[in-house]
């Protein structure tokens, strides 16, 4: 809106956010229990402030007479949802900690509420807090206006130290996700309040704090998810019957990560997406900084969602190890480069010992062998706080039998805690470690991909002095010509050479993108406005369809979860029309949908490829430079 005074985007991508989550919880949960009766309360109230606080800053910023008394209604109805939300979190936390209500605790926030309540509609009278001059529409703060404030941040100081007290009724991730909605919920309120007053991004931070719970306490545990899918596969072979039971909670299991992944991944690809553009535009200043925080988080928030599907796809048997071609500087060049960031800022020395004799070009699943590795690399720079952290790649036996080590200067594992370190959703020395994020699922992957590729993880660890992991794998050679000296200066400038070389441009080439969310079409064509390609979009398949008979394209991104007419359906429709041909036109799945089995689903159904959401841009740019001819393109 080009009058608004405020900017309420994050309101509003938050607000979008509460209504998927609070409909996910509507259609998937009978909410029986009472946390998640309480849990959804506290989205409702959450909602409803955001809608009453982005109404506010519209009413102010239209401005006039006729506005002033809608404003007045609806900042007295959002202080009021404000009260609402600290006793809302109070309730829930009550529940959390003791599994039950307070009764006592509720009639203390029926008292206060109407106390509140009382005082807002007396000020409508008297305009002790705020008040308007219709005559000009001016918003003017009274002497007792910081009171309201005040009133709810007594309530936030009331849930911290009831946290604290009866920390012991908490486990370690409902204690940190209901800090941290705290925390959250004030650093908010200090940015809107003094930083940014221009931007709303209180109630942004708010729902990220409930997506965090969701994940921690309201989401199913996983753990004894599993156990219980042990427990029923080994009754099934003592009783037949046990086996339905068995395939209905897989079933189950599977479409709970599918809709979770879609739900949680098509909003992160718009917030993603449109962070890549501000970090494009900005060269320097605060905007660039809150720009590279977001992104930092929303890629932790993706690997937690990644982890979780891996980890799913291992237990249902469908993680596949895809041998190809590889060379093994280009492998610890960017293992290195991607470790690098994170040991500079913790002030650490990430060093690499690499044999001489090491084969040129391998035959593996490079994908697999780099996720173990920054697994282990990772771990490593979080539970190290000062020396070193040291990748070792050596030829243990002549031929294609290689070891891979991490070793680090960090925390030490006891001897006791090891066998944790395998176990899904567990993490060691939990005291000690408790500001270290993740899953817990790393290393779990980790074991069960080395066992795929036939190798196992070892460790060799001191506590309080550091550990060392490593494993062999036996990769057969495609090159044996030795790699000679490394050094990952010379090798980094390299391979960022070759990475830049994916920015081309391809102005003949012509693209149609269909998507139903159009926020996500926006973030598709401003990543490739520079590639001069001409992108035509369509929010439907219908649309689709008639964009097709229209016109021919060189390339088709068709996003699968559309209302009336999918992806594939819109595929179909267009092949038996004859609008498209797709061995001469490549369509590509775009797609929020990760779990395991979905790339093999779309390839069958006609796709040409598979693209997830979030949309990485480099990702895109190799898609892109796969199906579009070489001559066609232009590098820069």
């Amino acid at each position: 809106m080009d009058f608004m005074k405020y900017n309420i985007d994050f309101e509003i991508f938050g607000s979008l956010i509460m209504l998927v989550i609070l409909l996910f919880f509507r259609l998937k949960f009978d909410r029986k229990t009472e946390s998640e009766k309480s849990f959804v309360r506290l989205g409702y109230v959450i909602t409803i402030s955001q809608l009453l606080d982005m109404a506010s800053a519209i009413t102010i910023s239209i401005g006039g007479p006729k506005m002033a008394v809608f404003n007045l209604l609806f900042t007295t109805g959002f202080f009021l949802s404000e009260i609402l939300l600290g006793l809302a979190f109070l309730d829930y936390i009550f529940i959390a900690a003791y599994g039950k209500p307070s009764h006592k605790l509720r009639r203390y926030m029926i008292v206060f509420c109407a106390v509140y309540l009382v005082t807002l509609v007396l000020n409508l009278f008297l305009g002790f807090y705020f008040r308007f001059d219709f005559a000009t529409g001016e918003y003017i703060h009274e002497k007792l206006y910081y009171v309201m404030y005040w009133v709810p941040s007594l309530l936030i100081v009331q849930a911290v130290i009831f946290i604290l007290r009866h920390r012991k009724n908490f486990d370690l991730r409902q204690w940190l996700s209901v800090l941290s909605f705290v925390i959250l919920v004030v650093v908010g309120l200090a940015l809107q309040g003094t930083v940014i007053p221009e931007i709303y991004i209180s109630f942004g931070l708010v729902t990220l704090s409930y997506l965090m719970i969701v994940f921690s306490i309201e989401t199913p545990d996983y753990k004894k998810l599993i156990r219980t899918m042990d427990a029923l596969e080994e009754a099934r072979r003592e009783a037949e019957g046990a086996k339905k039971e068995a395939e209905r909670a897989s079933h189950a299991k599977g479409e709970f990560l599918a809709s979770m992944s879609h739900e949680i991944r098509t909003p992160l690809n718009a917030i993603l997406g449109f962070d890549e553009l501000i970090l494009r535009e900005n060269t320097g200043g605060e905007i660039l900084q809150y720009a590279s925080n977001i992104k930092r988080s929303g890629q932790t928030l993706l690997s937690l969602i990644n982890d979780i599907l891996d980890f799913s796809k291992i237990e249902s048997g469908k993680m596949e190890i895809l041998p190809v071609e590889y060379e093994i500087r280009h492998l610890i060049t960017d293992l290195l480069l991607m470790a690098t960031p994170r040991a500079e800022e913790k002030g650490l020395e990430l060093r690499s010992e690499i044999d001489e004799a090491l084969p040129v070009r391998l035959t593996g699943d490079d994908v697999r062998i780099r996720q173990v590795i920054t697994n282990l690399l990772s771990n490593a720079v979080k539970y190290t706080e000062t020396g070193e952290v040291l990748l070792r790649v050596s030829l243990e036996a002549p031929g294609a039998r290689i070891r891979f080590s991490v070793r680090d200067t960090g925390v030490g594992i006891r001897p006791e805690d090891r066998q944790k370190l395998f176990d899904a959703f567990q993490r060691v020395d939990e005291e000690r470690n408790r500001t270290i994020e993740g899953t817990g699922l790393g290393l779990a992957i980790s074991e069960r991909l080395l066992e795929l590729m036939g190798s196992k993880l070892e460790l060799e660890s001191t506590y309080g002095a550091g550990s060392e992991f490593s494993f062999v794998l036996e990769q057969p050679v495609v090159d044996a010509t030795p790699i000679g000296p490394y050094s990952l200066h010379e090798e980094g400038e390299s391979r960022t050479v070759e990475i830049t070389r994916e920015n081309f441009t391809a102005p003949d080439v012509k693209l149609l993108v269909v998507d139903d969310m159009k926020l996500n079409l926006t973030v598709f064509v401003s990543l490739l406005k520079n590639t001069q390609m001409t992108i035509d979009t369509a929010e439907s398949g219908a649309e689709a369809l008639e964009k097709m008979k229209a016109g021919t394209y060189d390339l088709i991104f068709l996003d699968h979860r559309m209302p009336n007419m999918d992806g594939i359906e819109t595929l179909k429709n267009a092949v038996a029309e004859g609008l498209v041909d797709t061995a001469r036109t490549p369509v590509i799945a775009l797609t929020a949908n990760a779990i395991s089995g979905a790339r093999e689903i779309y390839l069958s159904e006609g796709f040409t490829d598979y693209l997830t959401k979030p949309i990485a841009i480099k990702q895109l740019m190799a898609m892109l430079m796969k199906y579009i001819p070489e001559e066609r393109v232009r590098l820069i």
